[in-house]
């Protein structure tokens, strides 16, 4: 019994002293994608505890920290790392900032018992692009990928794109939970600081292929906006070494979205059956997710799947439902549209009537006044309506 009670203390103690992260940001960053007003605002709420610095640092760095020092060791690194690193922006002295970065790493690093005092940390600069430069850190025979953010913080131009500090590294963050090992195309994300605009990965070699079956990105929700630029500029060797201008679906957000989009791309009859199997359940926020999720999902299927589900969903929706696929009828197949928006209409409700006004311009190519949808929504001679159409018309 007490060997039994001295193994658990010693592991108790082991995992307390074998934290590599911070808590708070790293953790709710790894849990759903989000844009770049979102993750400044997450930023700033969990400042106290994570200094703005989420991942974990490599596994060899952690292993040569002696056992008993670990935890104010580690938060030394975090907290410093991206201090030194900082200096390098500095273009007018970049020779003497790449020394003076050098130096201070090594002694970071060999303080901390990752380097011997006759090893060194290595800084050479590989290349620049919109938002940032890429440096390599040569450590113990290791190479790693350095990204330095130009415009770091959340202002000007900047703002909207996906690309750039605050929208990179959390992405970086998100998917390394998300993607299975025996498929990831994507460089390797170790940390990064949010605070001083740096991110930390696995320099990819061009002699190492990837050799594995390419994962969808898709399934968890990123769509690659520029797919030319990630099979050449953003490629090294199957291997996406950068995951900026991505867009975010739908589906980022949604676990069940996730689930029938992810089942819809190994057989398009699948979401047909997921509707069959809910539509015997009793009515609950479930129940509605999944019909939700299956009408967000039809215009990547073929038009008779298309087809088969609309006819199963439309007479089952409630006001919930109803509401949600008039106010993203844009979601279904363009020729599928009159059914649907008929089938809105015959619930003759107020609310449902109105969203449907909202989304006319989804409804035809060039829409006017004159138009059969205009027309018969004036019918219904609700004030709301007829002004939402005035305005448009």
């Amino acid at each position: 019994m007490k060997i039994n009670n001295t193994l658990n203390s010693y592991q108790e103690q082991f995992y307390k002293n074998s934290n590599t992260s911070f808590k708070g940001l790293t953790a709710k960053l790894s849990k759903s994608v989000y844009d770049k007003e979102e993750v400044f605002e997450l930023y700033k709420k969990y400042a106290s505890k994570s200094h703005g610095k989420i991942g974990r640092l490599p596994s060899k760095w952690i292993y040569s920290i002696p056992f008993e020092k670990r935890p104010e060791t580690i938060k030394e690194i975090f907290i410093n790392f991206g201090k030194i690193c900082a200096g390098l922006r500095d273009k007018k002295n970049s020779l003497t900032a790449k020394i003076r970065a050098s130096i201070e790493l090594t002694k970071l690093f060999q303080k901390a018992g990752v380097l011997k005092k006759w090893q060194m940390a290595k800084i050479k600069y590989i290349n620049s692009g919109s938002y940032g430069d890429v440096y390599k850190i040569n450590m113990k025979g290791e190479s790693f990928a350095l990204k330095i953010y130009e415009h770091f913080m959340l202002t000007g131009w900047n703002i909207h794109k996906n690309n750039g500090n605050f929208f990179e590294q959390p992405l970086a963050q998100y998917m390394k939970g998300k993607i299975p090992q025996k498929n990831n195309n994507w460089f390797e994300f170790y940390f990064g600081d949010l605070e001083n605009g740096i991110m930390v990965s696995k320099f990819e070699k061009h002699k190492e292929k990837f050799t594995g079956k390419p994962f969808v990105t898709e399934k968890i929700g990123i769509l690659i906006s520029q797919p030319e630029q990630y099979n050449f500029k953003n490629n090294v060797n199957g291997i996406i070494v950068d995951n900026g201008c991505v867009d975010i679906m739908p589906q980022a957000k949604n676990k069940t979205l996730r689930y029938i989009y992810s089942k819809a791309i190994r057989n398009p009859s699948l979401p047909q059956k997921i509707l069959e199997e809910t539509l015997k359940w009793k009515p609950s926020q479930i129940y509605n997710e999944r019909l939700k999720s299956v009408f967000s999902i039809l215009q990547t299927l073929p038009e008779e799947n298309a087809a088969k589900c609309l006819n199963l969903l439309l007479p089952a929706a409630d006001k919930e439902v109803s509401l949600y696929i008039a106010n993203n009828i844009y979601f279904a197949p363009f020729n599928q549209r009159k059914n649907i928006f008929y089938s809105l209409y015959k619930k003759n409700d107020k609310d449902i009537d109105t969203a449907l006004a909202k989304k006319l311009e989804c409804m035809e190519v060039m829409i006017t006044k004159d138009s059969q949808y205009v027309q018969a929504l004036l019918k219904r001679n609700n004030n709301e309506i007829n002004q939402i159409i005035g305005e448009l018309y």
